[in-house]
């Protein structure tokens, strides 16, 4: 996660460690038990069954194979924009 902050989205090597951080710290482990079959990129599948058993409601991600779906089992498939947009609302 702290390569990608620094090298797609432009974060210095400090923010990126501790935008990384403030992750890990709000990480909750899941523990999975659905199985799911829909997406066309099988890795995929594990993601929303994650997700799934997470119970999210929404699954912020940049993957294209994802962000088609939009929904999967009322949970929303949103970028980081429109997550960010989303929760201006709240």
């Amino acid at each position: 996660m702290e390569e990608k902050l620094r090298v797609k989205f432009g974060f210095s090597q400090r923010h990126a460690r501790l935008m990384t951080f403030f992750v890990e710290r709000q990480t909750e482990f899941v523990h999975v038990t659905s199985t799911v079959s829909v997406c066309r990129d099988a890795d995929d599948n594990k993601i929303l069954a994650i997700t799934l058993d997470s119970g999210c409601s929404h699954l912020v991600t940049g993957d294209s194979d994802l962000l088609v779906l939009k929904k999967f089992n009322g949970i929303g498939i949103v970028n980081p924009r429109e997550f960010l947009e989303l929760a201006a609302t709240i």
